[in-house]
């Protein structure tokens, strides 16, 4: 292979030029300084890299109160993070046993920059430099101070990572002292550089030691980038021992965790999106102003909307569900200017068309009595990008006309709103179930669309056939299978749950108060009350006849009477 100049992952991969120098100058010493490592960069180089005499790896680090740069490279955060994104699969736990027991090596040193000075701002220094130096090994010959016999220096935007030496469109450059005569193209220059380098090596060059043909600005590069490296790495803190530890206790690695550690991943994991962040731009402005508890059941059901294009709001009552709907339809209708469609009780029409104006939200208001009378002009709705009912529970049963025409709505245009998106639709209940489950299918089957595989995804292979085996189990064991759907599509919260977990919330800078019911006992007597009322009710009854339950008392004569 002939080294390349410049290295751009197009042309010549980096990956294929240190395997190819690792194969043939084996024993050679390998010197490497990247921002960032990952296993993926490892893999590339796996088969070649044990064949170094000496492996030194510097790693960039975080400064402190540097993160407004937005460049600055965190080596244990970006390899955790590269861990815990890997599938786990029995090859990349491989790769890793090779990884550790490569660093094992005493011949195999990591160390972590930290700079040795800051700046006015109080940011210190940090490393964000690419450089691949390879020294000394000579076939299988070693030479007496090999770090004075450079052999190639590689600079330039590749880290030692999977993209940087193999995918990632980069710009490298390449020092070499190791020159292959048919990398000499002009004849004269040929003949120049083999007596050049026969003259630095006191003898005929011959086809045993053509690998001395040397570059002399090439040495010089390389030792200056080597002295560079030497100064960054006297600026460096060992990093082995906490490297081999990230790997080790990944997913990937040997370590024990203890039950607690596995529960308390189980409980990350399972509440992961309520620990993500915020999916709306915190800088946009809001007319609706909400308390704390109200913002966060807002937070779950956008991450909800954006997964499923549904929700259930269905908090109890006084919770403010209606604000929460409000905010919802803020970011949509107003924010995104997309077309709003509101269908709530009649008694409730004016309120929503009042709030709607207070937060200037453009939206269609109508009652769902309105929907239900059965000839009403479908076409302005149908390309609403998002709808919100009010009162929910009012669409449980799927063959009233309201249900039916909501379900025309929703699936006109494909399901897709004026912005071309799919339909979002936010239902706002405190009863989700009235009279069984199948209350709620109906409410969520609205946005999935009779579509029996939606929450395929969520483990639920046919919607229906769940809602069956819900209703056929023992209570416990059917609520447990649909609190597991309830998770993924409804945002629920108790009053005495808020008061627990909420007890310092605040709106409008005020703290919240909940009003405590105060029980009196009232003992009354109804007898004294209404003295003799009940007891001449009862003598009343008494000297009815009663005939239809005493037909018996009415036969004609004995002879006439029969078993009956």
């Amino acid at each position: 292979m002939k080294i390349p100049y410049v290295i751009d992952n197009i042309e010549h991969t980096l990956a294929d030029v240190l395997n190819y120098l690792l194969t043939t100058r084996a024993g050679a010493d390998l010197d490497i300084a990247t921002a960032y490592f990952s296993i993926r960069g490892f893999e590339h180089v796996r088969r070649t890299l044990p064949n170094v005499r000496t492996f030194r790896l510097l790693l960039g680090d975080k400064p402190q109160g540097g993160e407004d740069l937005g460049l600055a490279p965190d080596s244990r955060a970006f390899l955790r993070h590269e861990l815990n994104a890997e599938p786990l699969t029995l090859e990349t736990q491989r790769l890793v046993e090779e990884l550790i027991a490569f660093l094992r090596r005493d011949d195999v040193q990591a160390r972590l920059y930290v700079g040795n000075s800051q700046f006015g701002n109080g940011r210190r220094e940090f490393l964000h430099a690419k450089c691949y130096l390879l020294y000394g090994g000579v076939g299988n010959q070693q030479v007496l101070f090999d770090h004075l016999f450079p052999l190639v220096g590689i600079v330039g935007s590749s880290n030692f990572t999977g993209p940087g030496l193999a995918h990632n469109n980069e710009l490298n450059l390449v020092h070499k002292t190791i020159l292959d005569v048919t990398e000499v193209e002009d004849d004269a220059a040929r003949a120049e550089v083999i007596n050049h380098a026969g003259t630095q090596v006191n003898g005929r060059i011959t086809a045993e030691n053509q690998h001395l043909l040397k570059s002399e600005v090439g040495a010089r590069a390389i030792l200056d980038l080597a002295a560079w490296f030497n100064r960054q790495w006297a600026r460096s803190t060992d990093f082995k021992d906490e490297l081999i530890e990230i790997l080790e206790s990944s997913k990937f690695g040997g370590r024990e965790y203890t039950p607690y550690e596995i529960y308390m991943k189980a409980l990350f994991e399972y509440l992961r999106d309520d620990l993500d962040g915020d999916l709306s731009d915190p800088a946009t402005r809001s007319a609706v102003e909400l308390t704390e508890f109200q913002e966060d059941a807002v937070k779950k059901a956008r991450r909800i909307l954006a997964r499923y294009d549904g929700v259930i709001v269905a908090d109890s009552v006084g919770l403010g569900k209606t604000w929460i709907g409000k905010k919802l339809l803020e970011d949509y209708a107003y924010h995104r200017r997309q077309k709003a469609l509101i269908i709530c009780p009649a008694s409730l029409r004016s309120m929503w068309e009042r709030e709607m104006q207070a937060a200037s939200i453009a939206a269609t208001v109508i009652s769902q009595e309105r929907l239900g009378q059965g000839n009403l002009d479908l076409r302005a709705l149908a390309d609403m990008d998002v709808i919100l009912v009010d009162e929910a529970h009012n669409f449980r049963n799927r063959l009233t006309n309201r249900y039916r025409t909501l379900e025309m709505i929703l699936a006109a245009n494909g399901r897709r709103g004026r912005d071309g998106g799919r339909k979002k639709l936010i239902l706002l209940t405190a009863t989700p179930i009235n009279n069984n489950i199948f209350d709620l299918y109906n409410q969520i089957n609205l946005f999935a669309g009779n579509d029996r595989a939606y929450f395929a995804t969520a483990g639920i292979g046919d919607l229906y056939k769940y809602f069956l085996a819900a209703r056929r189990e023992s209570v416990a064991e059917g609520s447990i299978r649909i609190f597991n759907l309830l998770e993924e599509v409804v945002v629920r919260r108790t009053r005495q749950f808020i008061r627990s977990a909420y007890p310092e919330a605040t709106i409008g800078g005020k703290r919240i108060t909940w009003p405590e019911r105060r029980l009196r006992t009232v003992r009354y007597d109804l007898e004294s009350t209404y003295e003799g009322f009940y007891q001449d009710i009862v003598s009343r009854i008494e000297r009815l006849n009663l005939a239809h339950y005493n037909l018996e008392a009415y036969k004609a004569t004995d002879a006439a009477k029969d078993d009956f």
